[in-house]
């Protein structure tokens, strides 16, 4: 597949649809200082292109009762890329890609209860060519990956765009069911919204056999509850992003919130968690090369009090990320959204 060639205004569109995925383009357009209808060309030559895809962030409790799993994989006799395939079809798996450092495969596991959980992991020492398994199950997580910011806005068009959503800091994510059960047509809209953000009432309506005031009514609620919400995915690399990392800290006793809140913060950072390990705090992040990520360690994590140790592997290939398959040569390829309880 030939690579999309981007200019300022397609980094731009970019930019704001990772702020405000479901804006109108009339918004947007508003907001960029340029036509509405340029932009849609745009973002639908780049979605044909396979680069840009707009799906929703199902709130944890919307399909699982547990907390994710770290997962950091040993091989033997095999090589790295040859067993990140086998576990490519591995039920619940979120993420998969290749690092550095002495585990080379890192994954994680979102399995729809504890239960599922054991038995997603215990069917990783069956992968041939895995020789050992370390689990860290995350106590409490920051979530990043669909605010993480590529920064080619200004920050009044940040605010502007941030105005239009209404958007909240995401805080600590929680596998917390809603109050009472989904109805039919909620949890259709769910499933529709978790494939297609963008996705207009009226389509959700016809695809879902729902009234479109009924399914106005619904993808209203289901978007002001938070039970989805929307997020750009891109091929990060296309973009001219290259490197992204994992970060492993050790952190004083007591400061573990306080330095997770502050990683949040960071631009590059796209998802923070207290994990039950010696190395307590688990971070990932992207930025455009090498050079930049040796920087964001000696200045931006270097500001951070209360780090004992910090453990850096850059991630030599994603295959995976957020349930979506993803490669350098197609694009974005299937989301395997998680299924609802």
């Amino acid at each position: 597949m030939t690579r999309p060639l981007l200019d300022e205004l397609d980094r731009r569109l970019i930019g704001a649809l990772h702020l405000a995925p479901r804006a109108t383009w009339d918004d947007i357009g508003e907001i960029l200082a340029a036509d509405a209808s340029t932009l849609k060309r745009r973002y639908d030559r780049l979605h044909e292109a396979r680069m840009v895809r707009v799906i929703g962030q199902a709130d944890w409790g919307m399909h699982s009762t547990a907390m994710p799993i770290h997962v950091f994989l040993d091989i033997t006799g095999e090589t790295p890329l040859a067993v990140l395939h086998r576990l490519h079809d591995l039920p619940h798996i979120q993420l998969l890609a290749q690092i550095s450092g002495d585990y080379p495969l890192y994954a994680v596991v979102h399995a729809p209860s504890e239960a599922a959980t054991s038995e997603a992991i215990d069917r990783m020492f069956s992968v041939p060519g895995v020789r050992r398994v370390n689990a860290l199950p995350a106590l409490s997580t920051l979530r990043r990956g669909r605010t993480w910011d590529p920064q080619f806005l200004t920050e009044t068009e940040r605010a502007d765009l941030l105005k239009l959503t209404g958007a909240r800091p995401e805080g600590t994510a929680t596998a917390t069911p809603p109050a009472k059960p989904l109805s039919e047509g909620e949890r259709t809209v769910v499933a529709q919204l978790l494939q297609d953000s963008r996705a207009s009432a009226a389509s959700i309506a016809r695809a879902a056999g729902l009234a479109t005031s009924t399914a106005h009514r619904v993808v209203r609620r289901v978007l002001d509850e938070g039970w989805v919400k929307p997020r750009l995915e891109i091929v990060s690399e296309w973009l001219g992003f290259r490197t992204a990392f994992i970060l492993r800290l050790r952190v004083a006793p007591g400061e573990t919130p306080d330095v997770m809140r502050r990683i949040d913060q960071l631009p590059q950072t796209r998802l923070a968690a207290h994990v039950a390990s010696d190395m307590s705090v688990l971070a990932t992040g992207l930025v455009a090369d090498r050079s930049a990520l040796a920087l964001f360690v000696d200045h931006e994590l270097a500001r951070i009090p209360g780090l004992l140790a910090v453990s850096v592997d850059v991630m030599l290939a994603e295959p995976r990320r957020y349930w979506l398959d993803r490669d350098l040569a197609s694009g974005l390829g299937e989301f395997h959204a998680p299924t609802l309880l």
